[in-house]
C-alpha cells in the first residue's frame, strides 16, 4: 500500500511541521512538558511516506497519487485511493475538490472519472462499459446516496462474492459519458450529511464511497475474455477531539459513530500488520467495505491528510502513526475475469450479435440476396411453409426449390417435414380405419343376407315337392299343343323370349355373392383422397400466403403509410450509419498508416540532418524537405483526431439507430397483424364496386343467398359462384367482410369474387 502525506497550508506550520529534503520524511515537533530538571522525552518524531505533498496543486496530487491507480483500473485490477485525517485537515477538498471554486480546484474524484473516459476513448480496440455507485455510511447505517428515495435500507448488506466485497443492492448507474457519471457524483455530493462546528463549517458527518465499474472486452479479432474492475475512491470522515469542536446533541452522536469506526479500522490495521489468523473485519461496515483495500484483491493508495499547525500537533501525530502502519499492509491484486452468470451470457449474445453481423457482411461481399439470419417472423413462416407444401405436392419439384439460406430456415423446413408426415400417417390411419371399418359393415351385411337367402331357398324346395307329389300323373304325356309358346318357367339361360325382346336371364344360385372389394384398391383409394386432401390444404395454405403478402403491401401504402415510412425511415438511417462508420475506420485506418510513415520520415530526416550537422550550426534548423514532412505530419493528426471523434460519435449511435430500426419494424409488423387478424385486407379479394343502391333486387338476393352459403360452409363459395354463372361475369358481387368466411377461400373463389 502506497501513502501519500499532504499537509494543509498554514501559518504555523514552520516549526512545528519540517519537511526533509527528500521530499519523503517529515519531522513532527512535540510539546515539551515541565518534569524538573532532567527531561528525557524527545522533541519531535520523525516519518517517511513515499511522497509528500507540501503546499500541491490538485493537478500534482492526483498526478502521484491516483493516476496509477487509474491506469491499474483500466488494465483490470481492483484499486482504491481513500484519504484519511482529522477534521478540517482538507479530505474533502482532495477528493472532490471546492465545488465552488474554478474547474482547476476539482479533486481526485472528477479527475479519476475525467482520466477513465479519456483512456477509453483511446483504447479504440476495447470496448469499455462504465458504471457508478456511491456509498454513505452514516452512524453505522448504509445509505445509497444514488437511490431514488435516500433512506437507510436495510436491503444493503456487504457480501464475500468470491473473496471480493461487494455491498448487495446498491444503485448502479451506466454512464455513457463523462458529464453522465460526474452528474451522478454531483447529485450524490448534494445527499450526503454535513455539518459545521468550530474547526470546518462544512464537516463531513458520514464516510463515502464512490465506486467506478469498469467492464472491458477486446472488438475484432482480440480476445474475447471479458474483464470487469472498480476503483473506490473513499472519502473518510475526519476523526474529532470533542473538546476542540465543542459539539453538542446530535452532532456530538455523529462525532461518536465517526470516531468509533476510525478505532475499529485502526485495530484492523494493526492486526493485518502484525499478521494476527483472525481479523475482525466484520465489526464494522466501514472495515467490512474497505476488507479488499486493505489486505485482499486491490492495489491501494492512502492520502493521509494532516493539519500542520502547532495547535493540532497531536492530531498530526496521531494520523501520521496510522499512516506508517498502513504502509506496512500488503495487497494481491489480479487481473479479474468476469464469472457473473449475466456478463458472461451478455459476452454470448454480443458474439451471436457479432457472428450474425459477419454472416451478413459476408453475403454482402459476395453479392448474394439478404438473408435473415435472426428469429424467423410469422409472415417468413407461412412462406417457407407454402414453399415447403408445394415440394411435397408437385412430381417435378427439385430440392432447390426449398430455400435453404440460413440456419434457422434449415431447422424450421426440417420442422414443416416432420409436421406434413405426421399429419400424412394420422390421415392415412384416419382413413385405412374408416375403410376397415366400412369393410366390416358391408361384410356383417353380406352374411345376414345369405342367411335369409338359405332360409327363403329351403321353404322353397319344400314347397316344389308337395306340388310334384300332386300332379305327378298330369305330367306324363302332357305336351303343349302345335302353335303354342315352347318356353315357359323352365327355359334355359339365353333362349330367345317370343313375348318380349332380349334373352332370359336366368335365376341367380342361392349362395351367389359380389366379389369382395381388394385390399389393394381400398388403399389406392385411401392414397388417392389423402393426396387430394393434401392439394387442397397446400392450395389453401399458398392463397393465405399470398394473401398476407398483398395485404401486407396496401397495409403499408394505403392504411399506415405514415408507420411504414418511418420504418423505412429507419432502417435507411441504420444503413446510412454503418456505411458512413465502415467509410470512417477505413479513412482512420488509412491515415494511421500516414501517420506512421510520416513520423519514420522525419525521424529519419533529422537524424540524417544531425549526422550532417556542424559544429557550429544550430540544432534547432531544418531543411525544406524535413519542414514539409513535419507540417504534412501535423496535418495528417489533425485530420486523424477528427476522424477519430466521428468513428466515435457514429459508433455510440448505433445501438440506439438500431433499436429504433427494430422497434418501428416490429410496431408495423405488430400493428399490420392486429388489422389483419380484424379481417383488414379483405377488400382485396371482395372488391365493392357497385354500392348496395346501384343492386337491382334479383342482385340483392344472388348476395344474400351467396352470404348464407358462405355462412354454412366457407368453402361453398366457389361452388355456389359457379351455380350462379358469377365466374363468367365481370360485375362482383359483394360479400360481407367477414375473417372466418374470407380466409378459407381458395383461388377459384377469389377470382370469382
Amino acid at each position: 500500500v502506497k501513502v501519500y502525506l499532504r499537509a494543509r497550508p498554514t501559518n504555523g506550520a514552520a516549526e512545528s511541521f519540517r519537511v526533509g529534503e527528500d521530499n519523503r520524511t517529515v519531522s513532527v515537533s512535540l510539546k515539551r512538558t515541565e518534569q524538573g530538571l532532567i527531561n528525557n522525552s524527545a522533541d519531535a518524531i520523525q516519518f517517511e511516506f513515499d511522497t509528500i505533498l507540501h503546499d500541491a496543486s490538485q493537478e500534482s496530487v492526483f498526478t502521484q497519487c491516483a493516476a496509477e491507480v487509474c491506469e491499474s483500473v483500466l488494465a483490470g485490477y481492483n484499486g482504491t485511493v481513500f484519504a484519511y485525517g482529522q477534521t478540517g485537515a482538507g479530505k474533502t477538498y482532495t477528493m472532490s475538490g471546492d465545488a465552488g471554486s474554478d474547474y482547476k480546484q476539482r479533486g481526485v474524484i472528477p479527475r479519476a472519472v475525467h482520466h477513465l473516459f479519456r483512456e477509453m476513448d483511446v483504447r479504440v480496440g476495447k470496448d469499455i462499459t462504465l458504471s457508478v455507485s456511491y456509498l454513505e455510511i452514516y452512524n453505522e447505517g448504509m445509505y445509497d446516496l444514488l437511490a431514488d428515495e435516500i433512506v437507510p435500507d436495510s436491503d444493503l448488506v456487504v457480501v464475500d462474492r468470491d473473496g471480493e466485497m461487494e455491498v448487495k443492492h446498491l444503485t448502479k448507474k451506466k454512464c455513457r459519458d463523462e458529464a453522465e457519471a460526474l452528474r451522478f457524483f454531483f447529485a450524490g455530493e448534494r445527499n450526503r450529511a454535513v455539518a459545521d462546528h468550530v474547526l470546518n463549517k462544512t464537516s463531513s458527518r458520514s464516510h463515502c464511497v464512490f465506486t467506478v465499474h469498469l467492464e472491458s472486452r477486446s472488438v475484432g479479432d482480440g480476445d474475447d475474455r471479458t474483464v470487469v474492475s472498480k476503483l473506490n475512491l473513499v472519502d473518510l470522515a475526519g476523526s474529532e477531539r470533542v473538546k476542540k469542536t465543542n459539539v453538542t446533541g446530535k452532532a456530538l452522536l455523529e462525532a461518536t459513530h465517526i470516531n468509533k469506526s476510525l478505532t475499529f479500522l485502526e485495530q484492523t490495521v494493526n492486526a493485518l500488520s502484525r499478521g494476527d489468523k483472525h481479523v475482525a473485519f466484520r465489526q464494522s461496515k466501514l472495515t467490512s467495505v474497505l476488507r479488499d483495500a486493505l489486505g485482499g484483491n486491490c492495489k491501494t493508495t492512502m492520502i493521509a491528510c494532516t493539519w500542520p499547525d502547532e495547535a493540532h500537533a497531536e492530531e498530526t501525530i496521531s494520523t501520521c502513526r496510522f499512516a506508517s502502519r498502513v504502509m506496512t499492509l500488503s495487497t494481491r491484486a489480479v487481473v479479474n475475469e468476469s464469472k457473473d452468470p449475466r456478463v458472461l451470457a451478455a459476452k454470448y449474445e454480443r458474439r451471436c450479435e457479432e457472428l450474425l453481423r459477419e454472416l451478413a457482411a459476408r453475403d454482402t461481399f459476395a453479392g448474394k440476396a439478404p438473408v435473415n439470419y435472426g428469429p424467423m417472423g410469422e409472415v417468413e413462416r407461412r412462406e417457407l411453409e407454402s414453399e415447403v407444401r408445394m415440394f411435397l405436392e408437385t412430381d417435378d419439384a427439385n430440392a432447390d426449390d426449398v430455400p435453404a439460406e440460413s440456419l434457422r430456415q434449415v431447422r424450421e423446413a426440417f420442422r414443416l417435414f416432420k409436421k406434413a408426415y405426421l399429419e400424412a400417417v394420422n390421415e392415412t390411419d384416419r382413413r385405412v380405419a374408416e375403410a376397415r371399418e366400412e369393410t366390416m359393415k358391408e361384410a356383417l351385411k353380406a352374411g345376414a343376407g345369405e342367411a335369409a337367402a338359405e332360409e327363403n331357398g329351403e321353404k322353397a324346395e319344400e314347397k316344389e315337392k308337395a306340388e310334384g307329389a300332386e300332379g305327378e300323373g298330369e305330367a306324363e304325356g302332357d305336351a303343349p299343343a302345335e302353335g303354342e309358346d315352347a318356353t315357359g318357367d323352365d327355359a334355359a339361360v339365353g333362349d330367345e323370349d317370343a313375348d318380349a325382346s332380349g334373352f332370359a336371364a336366368g335365376v341367380a344360385p342361392a349362395d351367389a355373392a359380389p366379389p369382395p372389394e381388394s385390399p389393394q384398391r381400398a388403399k389406392n383409394d385411401v392414397a388417392m383422397t389423402r393426396a387430394a386432401e393434401t392439394a387442397r390444404k397446400a392450395a389453401a395454405s399458398r392463397v393465405e400466403a399470398e394473401q398476407r403478402e398483398v395485404a401486407f403491401a396496401e397495409y403499408k401504402k394505403s392504411v399506415s403509410p405514415e408507420r411504414a415510412a418511418e420504418a423505412a425511415a429507419a432502417s435507411a438511417r441504420l444503413k446510412e450509419a454503418k456505411a458512413s462508420l465502415k467509410e470512417a475506420v477505413e479513412t482512420v485506418n488509412t491515415l494511421k498508416a500516414e501517420i506512421d510513415a510520416l513520423g519514420v520520415a522525419v525521424d529519419e530526416a533529422k537524424a540524417k540532418s544531425a549526422a550532417e550537422r556542424g559544429a557550429g550550426e544550430p540544432a534547432d534548423v531544418v531543411d525544406a524537405e524535413t519542414y514539409e514532412s513535419m507540417v504534412a505530419l501535423k496535418k495528417t493528426k489533425a485530420r486523424y483526431r477528427s476522424t477519430f471523434e466521428e468513428v466515435k460519435r457514429l459508433k455510440a449511435s448505433l445501438p440506439d439507430l438500431t433499436t429504433a430500426a427494430a422497434e418501428t419494424r416490429a410496431a408495423l409488423v405488430k400493428e399490420f397483424q392486429e388489422w389483419y387478424d380484424k379481417g383488414g385486407g379483405l377488400d382485396l379479394l371482395v372488391q365493392r364496386d357497385a354500392d348496395e343502391d346501384d343492386m337491382d333486387y334479383g342482385e340483392k338476393f344472388d348476395q344474400l343467398e351467396l352470404q348464407r352459403a358462405l355462412n354454412r360452409d366457407p368453402e361453398s363459395g366457389a361452388f355456389f359462384a359457379a351455380k350462379k354463372g358469377l365466374l363468367g361475369s365481370t360485375k362482383r358481387v359483394p360479400v360481407t367482410r367477414t375473417v372466418q368466411h374470407m380466409r378459407a377461400l381458395a383461388s377459384t373463389q377469389r377470382r370469382a369474387f
